[in-house]
């Protein structure tokens, strides 16, 4: 972020964008203050951008909607657990490399030496953000299996949406107007494919605005 700034980037966060408008000298956003604001007359601002990338995760369908263009991302939810390995015991008893099993679909990570994160499910139930109980615990009971010397008294469970396309391929590229660019749509694959997607869209803004 320091050196976005020192290039002279200005983030602004906490809002809500209100509006999206492709015009001829560029695309106009407007934003308000303050994400869930009772108040009907917060203050709104606007400003025009040469143009704009949308990667706003499953919000990106609503943004793409206000330019005109369908970007088809629904939320799928997905869920995890974090184990506290708070002895020498559980930490021993935890392992290292990351782990997928695939006939549960269920992967792993090692987040240090005192934390063990379980992850899996694919849940269709729009922008809800609920944790389920019925979907944590097979998650506990997957860890307890495979890894019997691991104490899950301590866990803390977390969910999270995944914007996915029907294809599962993310969206990446311009839109249908002028100064407008995708790179969202990544579903459960965001941390792995988002250096090259940043680079392709990336080179495409620099030859869209450049001709």
């Amino acid at each position: 972020m320091a050196y976005c700034q020192r290039m002279g980037a200005t983030f602004v966060s906490d809002t809500d964008v209100t509006s999206l408008a492709a015009t001829a000298d560029g695309v106009r956003v407007g934003w308000s203050l303050s994400s869930g604001s009772p108040d009907p007359d917060r203050h709104v601002e606007t400003a025009r951008f040469d143009g704009v990338v949308i990667c706003a995760g499953i919000a990106s369908r609503k943004l793409a909607a206000m330019l005109g263009d369908r970007v088809n991302v629904y939320p799928v939810k997905g869920y995890s657990i974090t184990v506290e390995l708070n002895d020498e015991a559980n930490q021993q008893a935890a392992p290292w490399v990351s782990l997928l099993d695939d006939k549960a679909k269920i992967v792993t990570s090692r987040l240090g030496v005192n934390r063990f994160r379980v992850a899996g499910t694919a849940e269709f139930n729009g922008a809800n953000r609920d944790i389920r109980a019925d979907r944590v615990q097979p998650l506990v009971d997957w860890t307890r299996k495979q890894f019997p010397g691991i104490d899950t008294s301590r866990v803390i469970p977390w969910s999270g949406l995944r914007p996915m396309m029907p294809d599962m391929m993310p969206r990446v590229g311009a839109g249908r107007k002028p100064g407008v660019f995708y790179n969202t749509g990544h579903g459960h694959l965001g941390w792995t494919l988002s250096a090259a997607t940043a680079q392709i869209v990336a080179d495409q803004v620099s030859l869209g605005m450049a001709a």
